[in-house]
């Protein structure tokens, strides 16, 4: 039995909801009553519409002439059932967004099918006529059908975020949030693979929850594959990009004091699914940028022309004229994989240098336009990869690509003796070597051999014959500059030890290890001999 009182106070819920939207206002409404578009006393037409009633129970754009958009909602009863239709105009066709705004508005102002059951389930069960059952199936199939015309409306308009216009949105993902969080009515944050936020929308907080750790999202991953579906964590709901083994992100729904709704899961696994397909063909991006990258840094260390290494430089977006350094890193234990590659990288583009960058072997190396920063490209770095325990050398200046071989010879060389000093952690640049430059010269060992054998031979044939380590004692000694107590806690032995050692040293030698002079060519020759003794390895 129709029940006009009952459709009126629907009706009016649904007109007072759409008032409170900007971006259209309410030209007409109407009930339905004996199958016929009557107009509401509330809410009487007040532009002439005479295509009222050729829209009844659609929602489609009347044709006749007047404002540039009329639009007609349909407003369903508790049952589903067609109550009457609201009349919309607007000076300008609305976005995908206010359209799933405007659905959405409409649909909170009418109990939901999961609402109706639990109301059902509260009467008393008595057995139903035909004419009952007939209008239950009727009430159930008019809701799976709104929730089809939903859901429709929620795909147009997140669909519509692979191909409208940024505007002032900062990237893909944070329009695809903007949307859905019109959709559901929350706060919605877009993560990355690591748990950082890179797109919020319906919050003013950077960071409206803790940054989930290793072990949380681990779990998170475990629970997503097993169920999938999202996953209820500590103030939001989460649903993750999961391709295969590595999660390339996250998109999350905000908790509001409102429990989610099935229309929220759908809302966000399709958001998800957009989300994964921008976020893999970014992967995708980024994979053959590196490939192509290494290709070319590979072939400039190794030697190119200028006018090919330009072309291809440039079609990868990076500008190979002018000065050109070299950055080769390594850290502790060797690692195989791209985390080192990845990390130089990230700290590069952080102190915005310009750079190629590759890997080979276990050593991450890099081209890089202008003049690189050693300090602060190490500790970057280093807080990237959360470890300190890695060497960094960087060649001097290539002025153009014939010269940048040379450059990563160099860049070489001053890893190679960052590596092998008494500080073997850190940053050196071929142009602070000093004497290295010319200890470690290519061609030089003859005469060095000589040299560190003049200084040293006595020395070395009694440790072979002995077993000791005074020429390591000694060089040591000289590298603290003649301090005692930071030599000999260099070396865990106490000071009388250390005397012991010195003494001992003086007399093979013959040498007075207070004079200057001898004193400098005794710490050029325990540097030759470090440098030469750490080659083989």
């Amino acid at each position: 039995m129709f029940d006009r009182r009952g459709a009126e106070e629907i009706l009016g819920r649904t007109v007072r909801s759409v008032s409170a939207l900007e971006f259209c206002f309410i030209a007409a409404a109407y009930l339905v009553v004996d199958g016929h578009l009557i107009p509401s006393p509330n809410r009487a037409p007040t532009i002439p519409d005479r295509d009222a009633n050729q829209l009844q129970d659609k929602d489609e754009a009347p044709s006749a002439a007047g404002p540039v958009w009329r639009f007609a909602l349909s407003v369903f009863g508790d049952s589903g059932e067609l109550n009457g239709c609201l009349v919309l105009h607007a000076g300008a066709v609305p976005s995908p967004a206010q359209m799933t705004e405007l659905r959405a508005t409409a649909r909170r102002t009418v109990p939901g099918p999961a609402e109706e059951t639990s109301g059902t389930h509260q009467q008393e069960m008595a057995p139903l006529s035909n004419g009952q059952a007939v209008a239950k199936r009727l009430s159930l199939l008019s809701a799976t059908v709104m929730q089809l015309e939903t859901r429709t409306s929620v795909q147009n308009a997140l669909d519509g975020t692979l191909t409208a216009p940024l505007g002032q949105m900062k990237s893909r993902n944070s329009l695809l949030a903007e949307v859905l969080s019109v959709v559901t009515g929350r706060s919605v944050c877009v993560e990355d693979g690591f748990g950082n936020i890179r797109a919020t929308a319906g919050t003013t907080s950077e960071r409206p929850y803790p940054r989930p750790s290793t072990a949380d999202r681990s779990r998170t991953a475990q629970l997503w594959v097993a169920s999938g579906l999202p996953v209820q964590e500590p103030q939001r709901l989460v649903a993750l990009v999961l391709p295969e083994r590595d999660v390339l992100g996250a998109m999350c729904l905000l908790e509001n004091g409102v429990p989610y709704t099935d229309e929220d899961v759908f809302a966000l696994q399709y958001a998800t699914r957009l989300l994964q397909v921008e976020l893999a063909h970014r992967r995708n991006i980024a994979q053959l940028e590196l490939k192509l990258g290494r290709d070319l840094v590979y072939e400039l260390v190794s030697g190119m022309d200028e006018e090919t290494a330009a072309l291809r430089a440039e079609a990868l977006g990076y500008d190979i004229k002018g000065p050109q350094h070299v950055i080769v890193a390594q850290w502790q234990p060797p690692r195989t994989d791209d985390t080192v590659v990845i990390a130089l990288r990230r700290t590069l583009n952080e102190l915005q240098i310009p750079a190629l960058v590759s890997r080979r072997a276990d050593m991450a190396l890099a081209v890089v336009a202008g003049d690189p920063l050693d300090t602060e490209l190490f500790s970057i770095a280093a807080r990237t990869l959360r470890s300190a325990t890695g060497a960094v050398g960087i060649g001097g200046p290539s002025q153009d690509v014939t010269e940048i071989p040379r450059s990563y010879a160099e860049a070489l060389r001053a890893l190679h003796i960052r590596v092998h000093s008494t500080d073997p952690y850190g940053s050196t640049r071929y142009d602070q070597l000093g004497i290295y430059r010319i200890l470690d010269m290519p061609g030089s060992e003859i005469d060095l051999s000589g040299y560190v054998e003049e200084w040293l031979g006595a020395l070395r044939s009694n440790d072979a014959r002995r077993g000791s380590d005074l020429v390591h004692t000694l060089a040591q000694y000289l590298d603290h500059g003649g301090n005692y107590d930071e030599t000999a806690d260099s070396l865990a032995i106490h000071r009388s030890t250390l005397r012991y050692r010195l003494k001992s040293i003086s007399q093979i030698t013959g040498y007075e290890l207070g004079d200057p002079e001898t004193r400098l060519n005794l710490h050029v020759a325990t540097r030759a001999w470090r440098l030469r003794s750490a080659r083989p390895r």
